[in-house]
């Protein structure tokens, strides 16, 4: 790729390195040489996934690796596709577009018919350039359609630079369709959702070709939005009403080291919810509005205070109940985490609030489709349209990997880790079949009246199959941190999760330490780790204890934490072993969900059923309705692949599976006495066949599915 070449491996203001070096070339892996955080550091100690993942290379015969080929091979080259036949791509050009005829905007004001699918085009191409950057950059895999995809990354990195206007500002829709539009309505208008993709876009490209053109288009992005806002006199005191910008700012500080770009993402977090005297009291986002005169609002908002669909009903300090759009909650907890902090303790407070509360057993998010979100009442998690909802966006899932990684980076807990790894194999890979050809949106756990489990080629608003993609693209750095601490002449890996790769580590020295993890996760509780260093160094190795296994052994001499966490040690060079298996889980619903259902898991991976495997059960009883197992139910496993991609499914042994009769001819409520139970169960005849929830939807059938089955007693 062409553009501005890097001096010396420095930015333009002498700060950063595309491998994380510092100018006298020692590789610190991007944590401080004590090892010891400061507060309000992001990142600085603590690298990010999207840094670190280029050091990993993923063994390609292993299930990832296996995933990874179908995401570098097939899921890109679609996605670049769609995006030349959608608009999006050519966006960039400044040229009108038949898609801008649609939902018009003027002046920034809100339509009630919702907003421009245009509106978020940046975001898209941003997400996608961001995963090839990760793809292309990391090792174990050579893309087939690499020369490809390095020309369109060029051919848009320019026509992006191209397109900013002379005071830093870019933005296509407020250029071209509205330009009165610009910094008029921060609440709806993505201003800084789409810059914070394309700041993190031009963050991988920056480390991907050593190249600062697109880098630098987006330093003079961000300053155009620091004019604009602030604390002081004459800026808008304001904030995005899409938390995105947030998290990318602050990854942007630590690679640029720009004490300016620190204090902005700060300034961020701490003005959202502040009612200040010159706004009337009142948020942000209702003086907006009234300043606008602008009283409409989008169908997923009640009234202009209707201001914790964006999260900005309180500062961040003060909110206890994590409510509204599910993304944008979980996007705000990742940069709170990484800014570390009382923020960080703001966002571990609010991820456990959404993890043992609003979290469904796949780690799908989002119960309310009106609004993409949180339902304000804990436990209301129903599993279809016909129970009251179910939305569980694929982006969401993702969000709550993000926010998980980052409080991980701080301190190791197994509970976030286990959380991480639901969501990915979970509410994550179900987000794209496995043909490489189709993504889901809505993720809704059973199927009701005429709705089937379909994915679509692709949407109007498309930020889900890029997201899949980019966290795909970054998986490695997903997987574990490394920290080198050169005084102890110790290297501390932090597993985070069993993907079969291996990561070579700089020391100080310039010589290398590597490690080597050989997995048959997810389906069989094996792990091998090799390990290797010079002479004199030592490993210290925090091993997951993940609370789905049972019958754990490692090799090596152990002290189990309270954190679900077991720490070894190996001297150079050396191996550890480490089994455990990997039981079938019923999961019990709260009382409080309104059901009484069970849900199978085996490890970390959650079952479905579906009509393509159960035709005559399915037909019998509709989306599987009334259909029940027991709590004692036993289960056999049997392996196969699906699109090539190997899984275990689960069959119950004969005479396991139950259903009530005639649930549709049974009033609301009936008397209940000895004559007359409550449940009114029959055993049926066969199996009830389930196969892993990500895996759901790419063999065809009638489409129906669910997920939990009401508990026979």
């Amino acid at each position: 790729m062409n553009g501005t070449p890097v001096a010396n491996g420095k930015l333009a203001n002498g700060h950063g390195h595309p491998n994380g070096q510092h100018a006298n070339g020692h590789h610190t892996n991007g944590h401080a040489a004590n090892g010891h955080h400061s507060p309000h550091d992001s990142g600085s100690s603590r690298p990010h996934p999207q840094t670190t993942c280029t050091q990993t290379a993923i063994e390609p015969s292993s299930f990832f690796g296996k995933l990874r080929a179908l995401y570098a091979d097939k899921v890109l080259k679609t996605q670049l596709e769609q995006m030349k036949k959608q608009g999006s791509y050519d966006a960039f050009k400044l040229q009108w577009h038949p898609a801008y005829d649609v939902r018009p905007l003027k002046a920034g004001r809100t339509r009630q018919d919702g907003i421009p699918p245009s509106l978020f085009w940046e975001s898209d191409v941003g997400k996608w350039i961001e995963a090839v950057c990760y793809f292309l950059g990391s090792e174990g895999h050579d893309c087939a359609h690499k020369q490809e995809f390095e020309a369109c990354v060029q051919e848009l990195v320019d026509m992006i630079e191209k397109a900013q206007q002379p005071d830093g500002y870019l933005n296509i829709y407020f250029t071209v369709v509205d330009p009165e539009g610009r910094f008029q309505n921060f609440r709806d208008m993505h201003e800084m959702y789409n810059a914070g993709h394309l700041l993190e876009a031009a963050i991988a490209h920056y480390r991907y070709t050593g190249s600062t053109q697109f880098l630098d288009v987006m330093i003079r992005n961000v300053e155009c939005f620091a004019n604009a806002l602030g604390a002081g006199e004459g800026q808008i005191h304001g904030y995005p009403g899409h938390p995105e910008f947030e998290l990318a700012v602050l990854r942007l500080y630590a690679v640029t080291r720009d004490p300016k770009h620190l204090e902005f993402g700060r300034y961020l977090l701490e003005e959202r919810g502040r009612k200040r005297k010159e706004h009337g009291d009142e948020p942000f986002f209702v003086y907006e509005a009234k300043k606008r005169n602008d009283y409409v609002t989008a169908h997923n908002m009640d009234s202009i205070y209707n201001v914790d669909y964006s999260q900005s009903h309180l500062p961040l300090h003060d909110q206890d109940n994590i409510l509204g759009h599910s993304v944008r909650a979980l996007y705000l907890t990742t940069a709170a985490a990484d800014l570390g902090g009382e923020f960080l303790d703001d966002a571990k407070r609010l991820l456990g609030d959404t993890v043992n509360h609003k979290m469904y057993p796949t780690g799908g998010i989002g119960s309310e489709p009106a609004f993409e979100g949180f339902h304000p009442a804990k436990y209301r998690l129903p599993q279809s349209t016909g129970e009251g909802g179910c939305y569980a966006e694929t982006c969401a899932s993702i969000a709550c990997m993000m926010t998980s990684e980052r409080v991980l980076s701080w301190g190791l807990d197994g509970d976030v880790r286990d959380t991480m790894e639901l969501c990915l194999l979970n509410a994550v890979l179900g987000g794209g079949a496995l043909n490489g050809r189709q993504f889901s949106y809505a993720n809704k756990h059973a199927t009701w009246g005429d709705e089937v489990a379909t994915r679509k080629d692709w949407f109007e608003v498309c930020c889900c199959p890029p997201n899949l993609s980019r966290t795909l693209g970054m998986l490695g750095g997903y997987t574990w941190n490394a920290k080198v601490l050169e005084q102890k002449k110790e290297i501390q890996l932090d597993v985070y999760l069993f993907v079969s790769a291996l990561r070579k580590i700089a020391l100080p020295d310039g010589s290398t330490a590597s490690v080597k993890l050989s997995t048959e996760m997810p389906w069989n509780g094996q792990a091998t780790f090799d390990l290797a260093a010079p002479e004199g160094w030592t490993w210290k190795v925090n091993l997951p204890r993940p609370s789905y296994g049972d019958n754990f052994h490692i090799s090596t001499p152990s002290e189990p934490g309270s954190n679900g966490y077991h720490t070894t040690s190996v001297t150079a060079s050396g191996s550890i072993e480490m089994t455990f298996d990997l039981p079938v889980h019923l999961l019990s619903s709260h009382p409080l969900t309104g059901q009484d259902t069970l849900t199978v898991k085996r490890g970390p991976i959650v079952y479905t059923a579906e009509s393509v495997d159960n035709p005559q059960l399915e037909k019998r009883f509709p989306h599987f309705e009334g259909v029940g197992i027991r709590s004692t139910a036993r289960f056999i496993e049997t392996e196969l692949e699906i699109e090539g991609i190997p899984v275990v499914s689960l069959t119950t042994e004969e005479g396991e599976v139950y259903a009530e009769e005639h649930l549709g001819s049974r009033p609301a409520y009936s008397p209940v006495n000895v004559k007359n139970p409550a449940r009114r169960w029959t055993r049926q005849p066969g199996a009830l066949v389930l196969v892993p929830w990500f895996a759901r939807a790419n063999r065809g059938g009638a489409g129906h599915v669910r997920t939990s089955f009401l508990r026979v007693n």
